[in-house]
């Protein structure tokens, strides 16, 4: 169950907000709440649903020991306890990947082990981390071990965010299992967020994503580099829609329940480099990484090489995460390295030149060439994001190809249509910020103090109004509703 489907709009949602409502208490609004998030679950994956109760269980049990013993067993019950649950997500997910990567040394020795097929649990990614989360903050501060095992099997499988994210560290909600409120103007909150999430992902999103597939899975020959600079255009606006879309309508969904989840995205296209790429984008795994990978590797302490070396660690896990395949771990190797060289770039004497004080003007032509650069080293790698690593050295030799630039009945339909025009001019438009900046002018501040608001409220929720109204015949009309990290 998603989201932004019919049976999550009209029947969960509405009996997860009632029975919220009706429960008394904060136990019991817990209780209903995890009862909620494992029938949620279980309507994606039933068997699965069986390793989610079990993983509460056994942490629940290792949060304890870790919380009770003494430093060095606690020490070596945080491992094993980290060893468990990345050893399931290993076996769910890469098991597979690794034993095609080694099968031809294992053949060579007279090994022929039988590929295992495995059905990847959904959100396994997203709730491991957040469990390891839970481990760590245990062993560092024992006072915060949950002793109510049901309140950790919501930390662990809140419906919200247990899918998509945001990635929530028990630090960040612990107090608000314990104790929490709800306000109306907290619950208009969340319901403008989830209406706002929705409309990404339905209006934008699955049209963007029609547009990425109709190009991207057609025959390479079929279509000319124009056709395909397009394509991944559009799967650049698919994903970014897609994910914020649904981290927009988490939020949303946490917030009429009582819960303030971090934010996991701040406008990343607007980035003016890979370093600040990664503070905008995905923030929760950015800031997952850094907490519990980069800094217990010893961060930006140990000297520049152990630093560079540390950042390739964090991107290469990064990749991974994303996928047990080669094409992710370019990806994420290919963020590492840039990433690498902007800090040896930002520490060297050419960084100088551009002053801000002393060149204005030269410092301004930066700005502008790194977002170029950013908005380009994004775009060449979404490419192995989206694809193998072979096709994705196909693709980018068409992007470069321009000796056979011929007008197709699929160019037609994508380039010279109407609907695709505006809805890209408007995916590129709310990609960026350039509206919040609109309040800083002097006319728009004038109208502004000659008390508009009224004019500026009935406009903003006749907007939401509308946005929900069109998503939902959008839904009603179209079951194309793809979601890509469905499955992470």
């Amino acid at each position: 169950m998603v989201f932004s489907s019919i049976t999550f709009l009209f029947f969960f949602l509405p009996l997860a907000l009632l029975l919220s409502i009706a429960a008394r208490g904060i136990s019991a609004k817990n209780s209903v709440l995890l009862v909620l998030s494992l029938l949620f679950y279980a309507w994606g994956e039933p068997v699965y649903v069986l390793l989610m109760i079990f993983s509460i269980a056994a942490n629940y049990v290792l949060g304890r020991l870790i919380a009770k013993s003494k430093k060095s067993w606690g020490k070596t019950t945080l491992f094993a306890a980290i060893l468990l649950n990345f050893g399931s997500l290993f076996y769910f997910k890469y098991a597979s990947f690794a034993l095609k990567l080694l099968f031809p040394i294992l053949a060579h020795f007279g090994f022929y082990p039988q590929t295992p097929s495995v059905t990847l649990p959904i959100g396994i990614s997203f709730y491991t981390f957040q469990i390891v989360s839970y481990l760590v903050d245990v062993y560092k501060n024992p006072s915060i071990v949950q002793k109510n095992p049901l309140h950790l099997g919501l930390y662990i499988s809140f419906f919200p965010q247990l899918i998509a994210g945001p990635i929530v560290r028990y630090h960040d909600v612990n107090e608000q299992i314990r104790s929490r409120s709800t306000s109306l103007g907290q619950t208009v909150l969340g319901a403008e967020r989830f209406i706002i999430g929705l409309g990404k992902k339905v209006l934008l999103a699955n049209v963007f994503a029609l547009y990425a597939d109709t190009v991207l899975n057609a025959p390479l020959e079929s279509y000319s580099a124009a056709y395909a600079w397009l394509g991944m255009l559009a799967y650049s606006l698919q994903i970014f829609f897609d994910f914020s879309g649904y981290s927009d309508m988490a939020i949303g969904l946490g917030k009429l329940f009582g819960f303030d989840f971090c934010e996991n995205f701040d406008y990343p296209y607007e980035a003016k480099s890979i370093t600040d790429f990664w503070r905008r984008w995905h923030i929760s795994l950015s800031s997952w990484f850094r907490e519990y990978v980069y800094i217990p590797l010893g961060g930006n302490r140990k000297g520049s090489f152990r630093t560079c070396l540390n950042i390739f660690v964090v991107f290469l896990a990064t990749g991974v995460w994303h996928g047990a395949a080669i094409n992710f771990i370019v990806w994420g190797v290919g963020h590492g390295i840039l990433r690498i060289l902007e800090k040896i770039l930002a520490e060297s004497r050419f960084a100088r030149i551009f002053d801000p004080k002393s060149r204005p003007i030269l410092c301004r032509l930066k700005d502008i060439l790194a977002r170029l650069y950013t908005l380009a080293s994004v775009y060449v790698l979404w490419i192995f994001f989206r694809n193998g690593t072979k096709s994705s050295l196909r693709l980018m030799h068409k992007m470069i190809d321009f000796s056979a630039e011929t007008v197709t009945d699929l160019h037609i339909q994508l380039l010279y249509n109407g609907k695709a025009v505006f809805v890209f001019l408007v995916g590129i438009a709310f990609s960026f910020r350039w509206w919040k900046k609109l309040s800083s002018i002097k006319a728009v501040r004038r109208l502004n103090e000659k008390s508009v608001n009224k004019a500026t409220f009935a406009a903003k929720y006749t907007a939401i109004v509308l946005i929900f109204v069109l998503s939902l015949s959008c839904l009603m009309s179209n079951s194309y509703n793809p979601f890509i990290y469905f499955r992470f």
